[in-house]
């Protein structure tokens, strides 16, 4: 058994196969080829991005009038991992893949294609046979063949520790995800085969709804965190399922016939419409009784097709046995001369009677299922006439799986933008000089001009301790890509030594982990739409700093690996602790504590870096938060509380005189917000939750504060 497919029979599994989006990639692909040295190709990218169909698109490149004979030459096989080591027999599985390099060694310019390279490490790993990566290295040394290794980028550090050769004999290239119009192309294409399985059309509305959700957003659904363009795909083929299953279920025209009724406004209006409706209910009872009917047959036609293929079986065993047996009687002679005709009629094409019957029934019963699937077809083709994928139910379907509100979602970029400040202000108290920066600075990056080479935005953040620095980050987050998690969140007291700079971009070669990447460049390549904080810069190392003057002047990084990662979709916020006791310092007043702060920081970092924050215009120090700042988010925190627990039969009230007590016996500066949030928790939120688990007693819970105690007490109904 061969376990490699030539390249015209693997393309022939999709008839319909077309590579779109992705001319620049085939043309790398094809010149590394054609390379004396370094000619074999580690195909690296992730998954779901589209390795497999670049590779199709090589074999199918080969048939274009215009394709070079280089190319034409090439003779591409794909491997079947799984077929080669199914038997879980090294002996066979050895001899198996010795046959198979022989073909490629005897075949002028053959290619070999791996597409899943960890699954065959592994497999080789399991069964003994690790030796086959040395077996293909030399191959690719005499230059008897040519290698195309398919790797999703979680699964590089394995295949290249595999052997020490891979880096010289293989070129890397990495297949980014397609963006702009190749990404359309790419969906439009894919989405052309999803129309013809669900029988349903897809508006192109829909198809970009999905591109702009998928490429925005990115779900924590195991189905949707592949790369574009199987994320849009993927969402694309959940609608039409979900669309399918809706539509199947209701009269098509149901919602325009009951409008008409409800929108009558005289007795003739009102009877016609009813009319309407009733034909309307008529014609899809009369649909759901044919389709009824049509399954009936097609389900009792399998069934005899299946039994008569058992009794053909049967019938076709006993005649082989009734040849099979010796003549022991005048009975017994006849039936050995009978069986030996049957022997000579078999010889000479002839089937007997009933195994004929037999087939002749069978084929009928396949004539009649062919027929009635047609009907079913058609059936199905008339229902589904009038159905077509909309936006809005692309929309509510990627609302079902993100659990982000169709509103929200609904919310064009615009519209976002112009609320951008008051959303931020409504999370983000005695800050508003900041939130006016930085909302700012965001609309200018996406509506204006800006140097596409860099961050969208660049804040550094000065300030006490708990006054919002984090939470802006966070409200940002939020309300540009509807998701708190959307933020990154890098601590920098974790990377106080030398060599923390390769957690944030790859160890260097030789080291542990060499190949894995770094922590910061592979999360930007998962996505490069996120919002970045670096909290405490102050803490990290100095080698740190010359990856941060990267990020912000280049906007880019290039891993250890060599992958470049872009920075210009993203927006980074870094705070830092650094002149923290001039804002506490009663001695000064605001204007002096922001003044004293911004010179430390001054003779603190270098003017290279502290420039790239918008010629330091975007150097922002936060206020120290007064009183009525205070109370707002305290008073969130209640309102908070009184949410939670109202699902449990309790009603939460705190008079506002109450509030501001409590809030001016126990706000320290030196704390900032998070105190009095903390207080809440360790001390009212007990009483709460004890009273829910030892009594049966719910309603209004008045909450009083005791300035004696300095703490709040429930208050007697």
């Amino acid at each position: 058994m061969s376990f490699l497919t030539r390249g015209e029979d693997y393309l022939a599994k999709a008839p319909k196969f077309r590579l779109v989006g992705r001319d620049a990639e085939l043309k790398k692909l094809s010149s590394i080829l054609v390379r004396n040295m370094a000619n074999s190709v580690l195909l690296v990218g992730p998954g779901g991005v589209g390795c497999t169909a670049l590779c199709m698109g090589l074999q199918a490149s080969k048939k274009d009038p215009d394709a070079p004979f280089d190319i034409v030459n090439k003779r591409l096989f794909w491997l079947d991992t799984d077929a080669l080591f199914s038997s879980g027999d090294p002996v066979s599985i050895r001899e198996s893949f010795q046959r198979m390099m022989g073909t490629l060694d005897r075949t002028p310019d053959s290619v070999l294609i791996i597409e899943d390279t960890r699954d065959f490490i592994e497999a080789a790993r399991n069964v003994g046979t690790l030796h086959f990566i040395n077996a293909l290295c030399l191959a690719i040394k005499s230059k008897k063949t040519q290698v195309i290794l398919e790797a999703r980028d979680e699964d590089l550090d394995v295949i290249l520790k595999s052997h020490s050769d891979l880096r010289e004999l293989f070129t890397l290239v990495d297949l980014a995800e397609p963006e702009g119009e190749a990404l359309f192309q790419i969906v439009a294409e894919r989405a052309e085969h999803l129309q013809e399985f669900h029988r349903i059309r897809i508006a192109e509305s829909a198809l970009r709804t999905a591109i702009d959700l998928t490429s925005k957003y990115r779900s924590r659904d195991a189905g949707m965190s592949r790369a574009q363009p199987e994320r849009s795909v993927s969402l694309l083929d959940r609608a039409l399922s979900t669309y399918r299953l809706g539509a199947h279920r209701r009269p098509p025209g149901l919602e325009e016939a009951e409008a008409t009724r409800k929108a009558a406004k005289t007795d003739k209006q009102l009877a016609e419409a009813e009319t309407a409706l009733a034909q309307v209910h008529e014609r899809w009872g009369k649909s759901q009784e044919r389709i009824k009917a049509l399954y009936k047959r097609q389900r009792d036609g399998e069934v005899a097709v299946l039994e008569l293929e058992e009794e053909l079986d049967k019938q076709l065993e006993a005649e082989t046995a009734a040849r099979q047996s010796p003549a022991e009687s005048p009975v017994g002679e006849i039936t050995g001369r009978i069986a030996k005709f049957a022997r000579l009629a078999t010889g000479a094409g002839i089937e007997s009677d009933a195994v004929r019957d037999l087939k002749q029934r069978i084929g009928k019963f396949q004539e009649e299922i062919t027929t009635n699937r047609a009907a079913f077809d058609a059936l199905t083709k008339e229902l589904n006439d009038h159905l077509e994928l909309s936006r809005d139910i692309v929309l509510r379907e990627f609302s079902q799986i993100s659990g982000i509100s169709v509103s929200k979602l609904n919310e064009n970029e615009r519209e976002k933008l112009r609320n951008l400040e008051t959303e931020l202000k409504s999370r983000i108290f005695g800050q508003d000089h900041v939130v006016r920066a930085l909302s700012n600075a965001v609309k200018t990056a996406r509506v204006g001009r800006r140097n596409q080479d860099r961050p969208q935005a660049s804040f550094m953040f000065l300030g006490p301790s708990g006054v919002g620095k984090t939470e802006m980050a966070k409200a940002l987050a939020a309300s540009l890509l509807d998701d708190e998690k959307a933020l990154t969140r890098f601590d920098m007291s974790e990377y106080m030594e030398k060599h923390a700079v390769s957690r944030l971009i790859g160890a260097p070669p030789g080291y542990e982990g060499f190949e894995a990447g770094g922590i910061l460049t592979n999360a930007m390549r998962k996505n490069p739409l996120r919002v970045l904080l670096f909290d405490e810069i102050e803490k990290a190392h100095p080698d740190v700093f010359n990856v941060f003057l990267q990020i912000l002047s280049d906007g880019r990084l290039t891993d250890n690996v060599g992958r470049t990662v872009s920075f210009s979709e993203s927006i980074i916020i870094m705070t830092t602790n650094i002149g923290q006791p001039h804002f506490l310092n009663p001695k000064f007043s605001l204007e002096e504590a922001n003044a004293e702060a911004i010179r430390e920081i001054e003779k603190t970092y270098r003017s290279e870096f502290l420039n790239r924050f918008a010629g330091r215009q975007n150097i922002i120090c936060f206020n120290k938060l007064d009183l009525p700042s205070i109370e707002k988010i305290v008073r969130r925190e209640f309102d908070g509380m009184d949410r939670t627990y109202g699902q449990e039969g309790i009603k939460i009230t705190v008079a506002e005189a109450d509030l501001k007590a409590f809030c001016k016996g126990h706000y320290d500066p030196a704390i900032g917000a998070r105190g009095l949030p903390g207080f809440i928790q360790a001390n009212i939120e007990p009483i709460i939750v004890n009273m829910i688990l030892e009594s049966d007693k719910r309603g209004p819970l008045d909450l009083a504060y005791n300035p004696k105690r300095a703490a709040f007490e429930i208050r007697p109904s």
